[in-house]
């Protein structure tokens, strides 16, 4: 009875029971092991509902403090391709239904958040028609951007740092920072106000210790 009052002191967290930290901590602990199993080169994942549907047949590089949010949905991330690469920078946030699997280059930089059943595709994989190949290319998402809900990333694009990409919108091409860029294809809508230093992180859906 000790222990486990010793416990409950050392895992308080506001507005969240000493059950749902538990849940939390025991699934992070299994993601994480699961992870690292796969070959997967990352600190503790934090993951909050499903485990993700993870494809490992090339490299997955992970920051710290990533965190998974799947109450509902699995997010299905990692490599198709034994030359591919997926790398993740630090305190980025994948929410549920999120499609985030490289066939060639996929890099997402730090304080990043994917919204739900957003899309990043650094691939096609298939002709549209004889005319039109397959097409691959590297995706690169900067540091302390937003995509929101439903977003499509296609092969070859670029986001800037900072930046907010609005719901439902389909990247092709580049994406200059600091702006709100909305539609299909995407456009900036506004320049955004961003001071120096602030994050997008929430460390509410990261909450395992560093």
């Amino acid at each position: 009875m000790r222990l486990i009052w010793r416990v409950k002191n050392m895992i308080r967290v506001e507005g969240f029971s000493t059950g749902e930290l538990l849940r939390l901590y025991f699934k992070s602990a299994l993601c994480s092991a699961w992870f690292r199993a796969r070959g997967v080169e990352s600190p503790i994942v934090s993951c909050a509902g499903r485990l993700p549907v993870l494809r490992s047949k090339g490299r997955i590089s992970i920051g710290e403090r990533f965190a998974l949010r799947s109450p509902l949905i699995a997010c299905e991330l990692g490599t198709a391709r034994k030359d591919a690469h997926l790398e993740i920078g630090n305190r980025v946030v994948i929410n549920q239904g999120a499609v985030t699997v490289a066939s060639v280059h996929i890099k997402i930089g730090d304080d990043t958040l994917i919204g739900e059943f957003a899309a990043i595709y650094d691939s096609n994989h298939h002709s549209l028609d004889p005319m039109h190949p397959t097409k691959s290319a590297p995706v690169v998402i900067g540091r302390n951007v937003w995509l929101c809900r439903g977003v499509v990333v296609l092969p070859g694009s670029v986001i800037g740092d900072h930046s907010v990409v609005g719901v439902g919108s389909v990247v092709s091409g580049e994406i200059p920072p600091g702006v709100l860029a909305a539609g299909n294809p995407a456009r900036v809508v506004r320049q955004l106000e961003i001071p120096e230093g602030w994050s997008r992180h929430e460390s509410q859906f990261s909450l395992l210790p560093d």
